[in-house]
């Protein structure tokens, strides 16, 4: 906590916790597009050994004061790959509270466990107890088909009894009710006893009381939410401009043919529109999926992370190719979950898809003949892999532009331009 008398003006320190891939830098970035403009400072990447640390600081205004002076808070997230373990305990210095992101996939409570008891151990070299210090546990990825249930999760991995909150940080649900439970916490803390805020909390993270006190804030900010601005309308869903913003991130990490992208990437108002269109078609895709009941293998999209995985030497060199990207597994199962189920659909609505799909000598041989000059003159035989590959993703881009177009001619569909 840092103290500005001359402003009148009291800084709050808030770190993302958590194993790596939980969706901690997600939620920086969700609470980075939902803060006004004018509360907000730029989310700021600092490079340290081979990793990257976000933060940024907001002024919010629906929390109060303490002792007369108003709060602002500075938001870090923190690498969760254990070789940066350095760089974890690093950040907590000085923390005043403790958001930690945890995975609700039965497979990461082993990590949960291990990322929970290195935060621990890192805030006791500061001299702080877990059990004192304003902590909220967010259960993460609650959307998940296998997600665990919120009463195991709280008997496998709340060993401490802190405050735990739900959520879906990749569309930004229950993200903001979680940092309004951790700032209410940590100002208890600074409106302790006598006025002090270097006192112990009237109110510790964990409690029961812990919970009550904050609940009103809670129903407070429930009773007058804010808006949420929507960029389109696809049938009976609302695509919301801050989903929408992720969207467009994501599919830029994706797609980048630099080695290293940017933190946040700026696009042009033709880029938006390009971006939505692409959304509206996958939205629609989703819809139609749902009515068929269609569900991928998960056999073959784990095949199709264990196949990229591959591709790296070690889990080191995966992970450093994920960080210069800013991607997670997760974003890229997303990925592999998206190509199966377009298999299937493209099949059960084109059914000539098949017959479409083969491709004969001559087409290749035309194609080469074609296109010689971008391929350098480079032999025929050498390059028949790679020209069927191409002819096949050009065909499966012709069935796909057709599908879209039927299931946008069955679809209601509005576009706000001027929320872009």
């Amino acid at each position: 906590m840092q103290i500005n008398y001359a402003r009148k003006e009291i800084s709050c320190k808030v770190v993302f916790y958590g194993p790596g891939m939980s969706g901690k830098t997600t939620n920086l970035e969700v609470i980075h597009q939902k803060v006004p403009d004018e509360n907000k400072g730029e989310m700021t990447s600092i490079a340290t050994e081979g990793d990257r640390t976000l933060f940024f600081d907001f002024l919010p205004l629906d929390l109060g004061k303490v002792r007369g002076m108003t709060t602002k808070f500075q938001l870090y997230t923190v690498p969760g790959q254990i070789y940066y373990a350095s760089t974890r305990k690093l950040v907590l210095q000085g923390a005043d509270g403790v958001i930690f992101v945890a995975d609700s996939n039965p497979s990461k409570v082993d990590e949960n466990n291990e990322s929970l008891k290195d935060l621990s151990d890192n805030l006791e070299e500061y001299g702080i107890n877990i059990r004192e210090i304003p902590l909220v546990i967010q259960w993460n990825k609650r959307d998940l088909p296998n997600a665990l249930p919120v009463a195991e999760l709280e008997a496998k991995v709340n060993t401490v009894g802190a405050n735990t909150t739900e959520a879906v940080a990749a569309t930004g649900e229950g993200v903001m009710a979680t940092l309004k439970l951790c700032a209410s916490l940590v100002l208890d803390r600074l409106n302790a006893k006598d006025g002090d805020p270097q006192a112990s909390p009237v109110v510790k993270s964990g409690s029961k009381l812990g919970a009550a006190a904050a609940a009103p804030k809670e129903e407070e900010a429930a009773a007058a939410p804010k808006a949420e601005v929507y960029v389109a309308k696809v049938g009976a869903d609302s695509i919301s401009r801050t989903f929408f913003l992720q969207y467009c991130q994501m599919q830029y990490r994706l797609a980048a043919k630099e080695a290293e992208v940017e933190d946040f990437k700026k696009f042009s108002k033709d880029e938006y529109k390009k971006f939505l269109e692409s959304l509206i078609n996958y939205s629609l895709l989703l819809q139609d999926a749902k009515k068929r009941s269609v569900k991928p293998p998960m056999d073959k999209i784990n095949a199709q992370i264990d196949a990229f995985k591959k591709k790296f030497g070690s889990p080191a060199e995966l992970n450093e190719y994920l960080n210069r990207r800013k991607l997670s597994l997760d974003a890229l199962k997303n990925e592999a979950t998206k190509n199966e189920i377009i298999n299937i659909m493209i099949s059960e609505v084109l059914p000539d898809i098949k017959d479409r799909m083969k491709i004969t000598e001559k087409e290749v041989s035309d194609f080469y003949n074609a296109n010689k000059a971008k391929f350098n003159n480079k032999p025929f035989d050498d390059l028949k892999g790679d020209l069927v590959a191409l002819i096949k993703g050009a065909k499966k881009r012709s069935a796909l532009e057709e599908f879209y177009g039927k299931l946008r001619g069955q679809a209601e569909i509005k576009i706000f331009e001027d929320k872009l």
